[in-house]
């Protein structure tokens, strides 16, 4: 097998990977009703696009290093290795350059049923103050 076929097969491999870690996310859109706020969290939320960029070129040049050391079942074992390291690398690297800060807000709800709602702007309320949340954004009362 063809050091870059070896290489598009670990690629694929990884890709599937994240696009299958991609449908975790947790969305907030959709909450709606009124409350009062019970705590705020300043929290870092990752860049999905910018983490798979960075594995797939990690991955892409991790593989290509790998592939230059060695020959035959060595090679394959040098390009498989620098393929996934690259990705761990490279997934880091654009993880952490692609975060973004949130607050993560507890509510209680008028229903008695607490939620947490994630915000990208900087709340301007308090544990305390009433809010309307309308299909995940929150409001001062």
């Amino acid at each position: 097998m063809h050091v870059q076929t070896r290489l598009l097969v670990v690629l694929l491999a990884i890709g599937a990977a994240l696009l299958s870690a991609c449908a975790s996310v947790a969305e907030t859109q959709g909450i709606s009703g009124r409350g009062v706020v019970q705590s705020i969290q300043e929290t870092q939320r990752t860049s999905t696009a910018a983490s798979v960029v960075g594995t797939v070129g990690g991955a892409v040049v991790g593989g290509l290093l790998g592939s230059t050391i060695g020959g035959g079942t060595g090679q394959t074992i040098a390009t498989t290795v620098g393929a996934v390291g690259g990705a761990m690398a490279g997934s880091a690297v654009a993880g952490k350059a692609g975060a973004e800060t949130v607050w993560v807000v507890d509510i209680r709800f008028d229903d008695g049923i607490n939620r947490a709602v994630t915000v990208s702007q900087r709340p301007n309320y308090r544990p305390g103050d009433r809010v309307l949340v309308d299909n995940g954004a929150v409001f001062r009362q």
